[in-house]
């Protein structure tokens, strides 16, 4: 601490000349701080203070108390979109090769891509409404990733990942991003984001970008952002994640989009079936 007392004395004088005071300055060594600036023996000790334990001072506590949440370090928040290892990647990527054999030429036939459509929005549908039900026991990202993951079989898995590969499949399930459908289809999107293992890693594209969609869409921009960065990583060329990766970087609000996917909803389902068996309809909104 005394080694540094001087260099401490030369900022502060260095700082001074340029008009801006220097109210405090301290030094940080094995667990404890020391001041260069207080003087009072009874504040602060030759000895110096311990150094308070993470999450405990006064700024955490309001933080905690206003209701904001810490969402990770940025290598946890990467996990949660990261492909799933052993033992899992070896049966899912059996039921993507299973899956991809049977519904993509169904998806290129005309009178077959309406039908795979619905089947993977009903699916998905179907999914968010069970995982609104269960919820984790334990918010720690990990475990409710691994909560969340013990849920959802390879095989169904494997049929939404490859029916989201179609564009208006994906556009469709874009419009689960507000309200009570919110966090239930990014923890899906998420789960189906690290089953696109192997080969299939491309596929991850549509999970992703709908994983940041839903995040930029629920006011989390860290998740967004990473989500977003994510997608071009599995598809430098995915242009719905290109678009949404610029408009979030030029800080565009995404309520017009919102409003958007609403009206295209709302036109389609005042052509159509009734809102409750509109396979893009509000997850959960109609069901008992």
């Amino acid at each position: 601490m005394l080694r540094l007392a001087p260099l401490a004395q030369s900022l502060r004088t260095a700082c001074g000349a340029r008009d801006i005071p220097v109210y405090e300055a301290l030094c940080l060594s094995a667990g404890h701080y020391w001041s260069y600036c207080c003087p009072d023996a009874a504040c602060c000790p030759r000895e110096g203070r311990p150094v308070g334990a993470s999450g405990t001072s006064a700024m955490a506590a309001a933080a905690a108390y206003a209701g904001i949440q810490v969402r990770g370090s940025l290598r946890e928040m990467e996990r949660r979109l990261t492909p799933l290892g052993s033992p899992v990647a070896e049966p899912q990527e059996k039921a993507l090769d299973v899956a991809s054999e049977t519904l993509v030429p169904r998806m290129l036939a005309p009178d077959g891509c309406t039908a795979v459509r619905a089947q993977t929005l009903r699916l998905a549908r179907s999914w968010i409404a069970r995982l609104r039900e269960a919820l984790p026991d334990d918010d720690e990202c990990a475990r409710a990733d691994a909560h969340d993951d013990a849920l959802i079989g390879h095989e169904e898995a494997a049929a939404m990942i490859v029916g989201l590969q179609d564009r208006k499949t994906r556009d469709r399930a874009a419009e689960w991003m507000e309200g009570t459908d919110s966090r239930p289809a990014l923890r899906l999107w998420r789960a189906l984001a690290r089953r696109c293992v192997g080969p299939y890693g491309e596929h991850a594209a549509a999970p992703l970008t709908l994983a940041g969609w839903v995040a930029w869409s629920e006011g989390d921009r860290p998740s967004a952002r990473i989500a977003l960065d994510h997608a071009l990583r599995s598809d430098p060329d995915y242009v719905f994640a290109r678009l949404l990766h610029r408009a979030f970087n030029d800080g565009m609000d995404p309520e017009p989009l919102r409003r958007c996917m609403r009206k295209e909803r709302d036109a389609r389902q005042g052509r159509r079936l009734p809102r409750e068996h509109d396979p893009g309809s509000s997850v959960g909104r109609h069901l008992p």
